[in-house]
């Protein structure tokens, strides 16, 4: 709750009547027993200022228990589930191990549908061994499982990871800004009415190995507009 009320006070000294939604981000945050999920969630969405509450997980992390929770907070202010998905490519997902296949993310998603729960999916462009295909698969993918937003992300390279290893090997190659902004205009194109909420992600510079375009949204923004 204090990291909560210092958010809270550091947005008041620029909005004062904005609407707040507490963000459960970093991680995994259905990982916890009915109870201790209950006790975080609770004095979180019943606060004043907060409108709602939006939280990161894995579909893997959803069981029917756990939605059942998320439902009944819904009932008080809106939840967002935001999941990761990724890709709609199984055998991707092995390679990242990501360990959940596309049917579990199918499973989670219908689940909280079914629970009236508005979903946020977020996909990576770019993963290794994919194109175009696995990209226009994966915005059919999302569209058909009901999502109602996504978050598109560039595959990052970042240190002390697999993936960095095997980029200074030779051994994955990534796409240019303006492939990239190809492939998202078509998932764009192909995923509507689904809201996008972000196209453009970034690593802390300190992490970050590639690609080096990747935090420079305003770029981004006009070779997407372009094409769009």
């Amino acid at each position: 709750m204090e990291q909560l009320e210092t958010g809270i006070k550091n947005i008041r000294k620029k909005k004062k009547d904005t609407g707040i939604l507490a963000y459960f981000q970093s991680y995994t945050n259905t990982y916890s027993s009915i109870r201790k999920l209950r006790e975080i969630f609770t004095p979180v969405i019943l606060h004043g200022d907060v409108a709602g509450i939006a939280v990161g997980t894995r579909p893997d992390c959803l069981p029917p228990e756990i939605v059942e929770l998320l439902a009944e907070l819904n009932e008080i202010k809106p939840v967002i589930v935001e999941i990761g998905v990724q890709t709609a490519n199984n055998e991707t997902l092995k390679n990242i191990n990501r360990n959940h296949t596309v049917e579990c993310v199918r499973a989670a998603a219908a689940l909280c549908k079914n629970s009236e729960l508005a979903m946020t999916a977020h996909v990576i462009i770019g993963l290794p061994g994919e194109n175009m295909g696995d990209f226009i698969n994966t915005a059919k993918f999302v569209k058909k499982c009901g999502f109602s937003a996504v978050k598109i992300h560039p595959l990052h390279i970042v240190e002390g990871t697999r993936f960095a290893e095997e980029y200074k090997e030779g051994k994955i190659e990534l796409m240019s800004l303006t492939d990239y902004c190809k492939a998202v205009a078509e998932f764009i194109r192909i995923v509507q009415p689904v809201a996008i909420e972000r196209f453009s992600g970034q690593s802390p510079a300190g992490m970050l190995i590639a690609p080096a375009w990747s935090g420079d949204r305003s770029k981004i923004s006009q070779h997407l507009l372009q094409l769009l």
